[in-house]
């Protein structure tokens, strides 16, 4: 329960007028009814705030170091310009919580329901997702570098120009997923089960996809140089415009892909499978082609060749 020392505190609040920047710091705010309060340029570094109601509150440029959200409703939470180091909000309910310029530091979110969770240009240096709940979130322009995000299960949630580089995601589940124009230079993807996710106009320079599933997955004007697709799965995938050095797709299922302007120096094909794959204008230098099945391969076509470098009279 919440110290009754701070209930004037608290009352202050509520009633919306300020209150000292530091007068929370360290307080033991457990199941207090925060709901619908703004909180702006405070320090509430070391405040207990585990089980609280915090429900449509509006937290801005404030100091969140050590906090402890655990268990704690913040649903509708807005969280803006604010920083917290070593803080947590584990089996939070923060669903259809916002978030905008935010840093945060080694902060715990394991078992957090982030259901429609919204974040814009916010660090999440050092953070624990493992184990929260991501269904139809949006994250854009959000740093996730580093991350050990191993076997997480998300569903339905895009990730829009952030920035993943060496992240690990490893056995990860990532349903109707899309990592559009992403920087995941060196991440690791192996074996993940990823069936029409999208890396549109991503950059994904050594980044990792051994044995993942990713049919009908999109990879459309992406950079793939030195990229690993290693005995994945990427039936009926599309690589438009792949432009790229060194991937390997040895073992790789390619049936019916659409490497289409695919343009891939000293690529690998050994041993993959690109029965009725679409080759249109793809330029494949140097590639390995050892037991390649290309069976029924659609290589390029006239008409639409002509029609692409058509240009009107002058």
């Amino acid at each position: 329960m919440a110290d009754a020392s701070v209930n004037p505190l608290l009352e202050q609040l509520r009633a919306g007028k300020p209150i000292p920047a530091d007068a929370l710091a360290g307080a033991d705010l457990r199941e207090a009814d925060l709901a619908g309060v703004r909180l702006g340029g405070l320090d509430l570094r070391g405040a207990r705030l585990d089980g609280a109601n915090l429900t449509g509150t509006v937290w801005r440029a404030c100091h969140l170091d050590e906090i402890r959200f655990d268990q704690a409703v913040l649903s509708e939470a807005a969280f803006i310009a604010c920083q917290g180091r070593g803080a947590s909000l584990r089996a939070a309910q923060a669903n259809k919580v916002w978030m905008k310029q935010c840093v945060w530091q080694d902060v715990d979110f394991r078992q957090a329901d982030l259901t429609r969770f919204s974040a814009l240009s916010v660090t999440f240096s050092g953070c624990q997702l493992q184990t929260a709940t991501l269904a139809q979130a949006w994250l854009s322009q959000c740093d996730l570098s580093g991350l050990d995000l191993s076997g997480v299960t998300w569903a339905q949630s895009h990730f829009p120009d952030c920035q993943l580089r060496g992240t690990r995601l490893t056995g990860a589940s990532l349903a109707q997923c899309s990592f559009n124009r992403i920087d995941g230079s060196a991440a690791d993807f192996t074996g993940v089960q990823a069936p029409s996710i999208s890396f549109y106009g991503a950059r994904l320079d050594g980044a990792r996809f051994d044995g993942a599933v990713l049919d009908g997955a999109i990879f459309d004007q992406t950079r793939l140089d030195h990229a690993n697709f290693s005995r994945a799965s990427l039936n009926a995938a599309r690589l438009y415009g792949v432009c790229s050095l060194g991937m390997t797709f040895a073992g790789c299922k390619l049936v019916e892909a659409d490497l289409s302007h695919l343009q891939a120096a000293r690529a690998d094909f050994s041993h993959a499978d690109l029965s009725r794959a679409r080759l249109h204008a793809a330029q494949l230098p140097d590639a390995l082609w050892q037991d390649t099945v290309l069976d029924d391969v659609r290589r390029d076509d006239p008409e639409l060749r002509a029609a692409e470098l058509w240009h009107p009279p002058v």
